[in-house]
């Protein structure tokens, strides 16, 4: 498993990386902190979290509690994942858009994204800023109380 750390709060409340998963086995553990975990590149992801087992599709986030123990699978092929880390309050959510050729989308003092796919560079921008042309970008929102 092989990870490159996107950001991180100066304070330390939230972390964001994008984590290869080739093999079967547990994903390193994060005490006391919560996960928000998004496949942006390859099949499906499987994860046992406390017992119960998922299966993650593409660009669609799901959240781990704290201190849970995460084993993941990857019954179809390797995956990427957008691995974001949050202390509370953090609240952190991700969406997948598709930008076109003439889009543009401003990213608040909030915001991180991550260009999955398309000609943007670099391939990580964060809020104030802006994506622009036709891409597939994962926007995180790091919301505070």
């Amino acid at each position: 498993m092989a990870g490159r750390e996107l950001g991180r709060a100066d304070d330390g409340s939230w972390l964001i990386c994008l984590v290869d998963i080739g093999d079967d086995g547990p994903l390193p553990s994060r005490s006391g902190v919560r996960r928000l975990l998004t496949v942006v590149d390859g099949p499906v992801l499987g994860i046992d979290v406390a017992g119960a087992t998922h299966v993650l599709e593409p660009h669609r986030p799901f959240g781990v509690p704290a201190d849970a123990v995460v084993v993941a699978s990857v019954p179809e092929g390797p995956v990427r994942v957008l691995d974001v880390v949050v202390d509370d309050p953090v609240e952190p959510f991700v969406t997948v858009l598709e930008l076109g050729r003439s889009s543009v989308l401003p990213l608040a003092g909030d915001q991180v994204a991550h260009v999955i796919k398309g000609t943007e560079s670099p391939d990580v921008v964060t809020g104030p800023g802006e994506v622009s042309g036709r891409c597939t970008v994962a926007v995180v929102t790091l919301q505070r109380p």
